[in-house]
Order: structure tokens, then sequence, then C-alpha cells
């Protein structure tokens, strides 16, 4: 009846209003997405029925947690024909196995796909999957075990074999020897030390190296170019507190531990939090060390605040060069990087309610005191907390999903140490 159709139209108007005001999540269309999404969703569904008349209908689908692979459902040309099989990962009731099983799929000539091999995996769930040359690398954890395992697959003789597996802490993948192809590097402990391993996947070489470390674990890896190749850079804490980092290269066919031939090592000692990694985006890993601040210690007007010293380090000549220095602050999460005019005439003091951080002008004859002229102020907060800041005269600078950050320049133009527009946001990090 009209009446019944128009209180009809009236609740679905009033629904799609009530649907837009809650803020709970943005509903957005595509046109591409519109195309392409059931395409998709078609083919995996394909995929997943294949799937369930291999495995039967009492399978969970395991998802890889870490790496650039996290779908239960992930192609690859195993096989080298061209044609991307599909790698599926499930496991079946914990009662009566608790592994993982990953069941590789191809499609017919009718386009109907069907499992052509069932493998055992090595864990209770899929830790990450890597791909180097021919090789399918399944890196699985577990539970019961401290390190996880990694297995190599191949395909040969039509088939699909385990040809290789060992234990890990660190997995990952890069071009070691700069031959244009990419090779597979394992950290592992070993006793109560470290060894790294890279194996070079077509042929099957692996090259050991174990790290003089003592007792120690590893907190943290990185890898970045040096000199053409990639190295691994890792941060070792050892029984004292801290970090050392040590950089594992690959070259004349084997693996070499530059850093610490040179007698380098101690010089990279830093508190724990400190890690390894590309800081500014050019492809190579820094090294931070730390040193006061102008004026620090002072412990009678602040806590101390430290400079992050940025070191690279130079494969040929075997010594740390100096790339950079900044203000790292690891609890909020962001770097700015320091202006050499700045150096020895800025300081810093950090409000430990707020969390404001500001630079001064400093004075080394007066030493750090309530006079100081500030030039520029950071401040964070998480994504719905940042009006008061904006209402205090800062601008948002850059933000992520969780946490937005402000800057407020204090000082006129007229100031020499100012920072501009292009340099705060050119020497301004996210550090996630």
């Amino acid at each position: 009846m009209p009446g019944e159709r128009g209180t009809a139209v009236r609740k679905a108007i009033l629904l799609l209003i009530c649907i837009m005001l809650t803020g709970c999540q943005a509903i957005t269309f595509s046109v591409d997405g519109l195309l392409n999404a059931p395409n998709i969703a078609d083919e995996q569904s394909a995929i997943y029925a294949a799937l369930l008349e291999s495995a039967g209908r009492g399978i969970t689908l395991e998802y890889p947690r870490n790496g650039d692979y996290r779908s239960a459902f992930v192609p690859y040309d195993i096989d080298g024909d061209g044609a991307d099989e599909t790698l599926a990962f499930y496991s079946v009731s914990p009662t009566t196995d608790s592994n993982v099983k990953i069941s590789v799929l191809d499609r017919g000539e009718d386009g109907s796909w069907y499992s052509l091999y069932e493998l055992a995996g090595s864990g209770s769930s899929v830790e990450r999957v890597l791909f180097a040359g021919k090789d399918v690398i399944v890196g699985y954890s577990s539970q019961d075990y401290e390190e996880n395992t990694m297995c190599i697959y191949r395909y040969s003789d039509g088939s699909v074999y385990s040809v290789h597996e060992d234990s890990y802490s660190y997995l990952d993948k890069s071009d070691f020897d700069g031959d244009g192809n990419e090779e597979i590097a394992v950290v592992k402990r070993s006793g109560v030390g470290v060894e790294v391993e890279v194996i070079k996947s077509d042929d099957g070489i692996l090259y050991p190296i174990e790290l003089e470390t003592g007792s120690a674990t590893v907190a943290g890896y990185a890898i970045g170019d040096i000199g053409g190749r990639s190295a691994i850079y890792l941060d070792i804490s050892p029984e004292a507190g801290g970090l050392l980092t040590e950089v594992i290269v690959l070259e004349n066919g084997s693996l070499t531990n530059p850093i610490s031939q040179a007698g380098l090592t101690a010089a990279t000692q830093r508190p724990a939090g400190y890690s390894s990694r590309d800081y500014d985006g050019d492809g190579r890993v820094e090294i931070p060390t730390l040193v006061p601040f102008a004026g620090h210690p002072d412990p009678s007007r602040s806590e101390v605040e430290y400079m992050t010293l940025l070191w690279d380090f130079d494969a040929e000549s075997r010594t740390l060069k100096p790339e950079s220095q900044a203000y790292y602050n690891i609890s909020d999460g962001y770097m700015l990087t320091i202006p050499g005019r700045w150096l020895n005439v800025v300081t810093v003091l950090r409000d430990r309610g707020t969390g404001e951080v500001t630079f001064y002008r400093y004075d080394p004859a007066i030493g750090i005191n309530d006079s100081m002229a500030p030039i520029v102020s950071f401040a964070s907060a998480d994504s719905s907390g940042g009006e008061a800041y904006q209402n205090a005269g800062y601008t948002k600078l850059a933000e992520t999903d969780r946490t937005s950050y402000y800057v407020k320049t204090q000082a006129g133009a007229d100031e020499p140490l100012v920072l501009t527009k292009d340099e705060i946001r050119d020497n301004f990090h996210i550090i996630e």
C-alpha cells in the first residue's frame, strides 16, 4: 500500500543517515573496485572450493603473520611454465595434527582449479613467505619452540620437495653478492652466540658465519646497500645491556664481519631502543650513537637530552663515517635531522608532562636557564586529541593512523636559527 511504501522509504533513508553519522567506518566505492572485486572474489572462491575438495571441509585457513604476503592464498609460478600456481595454507584439527599444511593448486585447461601436491609444514602457524629464484621459502612458528623453522621448497621432476630446513630468529632475502639475484639470509641462535647464514638458492651454496659476541641476543636486524650489494646489520644485545652493531657482508665467496675486524664494534655502543635502520630512505642503513645536547647534563635544570649521531659504515675504508645528526624521540616515534648551523648553539628541553619538545638558542656562558630563547616546538597526540595544540598555535605537520604530529615556530623570521617550512618538512621523519 502507498502508506506502507512511504514508511519503508522513510525507514531506509533514516537507516542511511544513521550509517553516515556513525563515523565508525567510511563507506567508499570506486568504479575500478566495483569492476575488479567480483573477479577476485570469484577466483578465490574457486581456489577455496578446490582446496576443500582436496583437504576436506574441516580445515582452517592460515595467514602469514609477517612479510609481504599475508593471504592464505599466495600465487607464484613454481614450475616455471609461465602461469601462477597457488599456495594455500591451512590447518586441520589441532587434536590430530597441529602443523600447518600447504596445498599447491593449479588451473586446468578448462579453467578449473585442482590440487597438485599436499605438503606438511614444520610449525603450527606461518610466520612469513618468501620467494627467491625457483624456490619457495616458508617460515613457521610454534608456541613450543623459541626459534622459528624455515623450509625451502623446490619444484623438480614433476613434484615439489623440501630441499632445506633450518631454525631461525630472522629470515629475509636480498642480493648479497651483487650478481643481480637474491639470496636468503638466516639469523639464528648458536649455543650462547649468534650465527648468520646466506643461502644461494639456485645452487644451494651455504655461507655461514658465527659472530664472536659471546653470550648475546639479536635485538633486531636491517638490510641495506653497501658498495653495490646488500649487507646485514645486526643489533646485538650483550649481557651488559644496551646495543652493539655488527655488519655482515658476502665478499670473495665468504661471509665476513668487517666492522668487528676493524675493531669498531665497541664504537657502536648505545642504549637499547636505538636500532640500526635506513632513517633517511637512501637505501643505506645508519648506525646510531648518542651524545648529550649542548648544556646537558644539567641535573638541576632538566633530565639529560641526547643528540643521535647517525653513522655510515664504509666497507672499503673499514671506517664509520658521520652522515648526520638528529633528535630522535623514541617514545613519540619521530626524528628531526639537526641542521649544521644548530650544532653547539641549540639545545632541547622536553616537557615531561605534555611531551612537548622545544629547541632553544643556547649560550654556553649562561647554560640551560629560563631566559633561553625558544626556536621551534614539536608535539604529538593521538588522532583525536590534537585540538588543544591547534588552539595553542600549532600546525599539523604529519600523521599516521594513530598519531598526529604538530609544530610551532617560536622565533621570528629574523632569527638565523629558525627553520623554514621546507626545512621542517624535509628534516622531520616519522619512525615506525
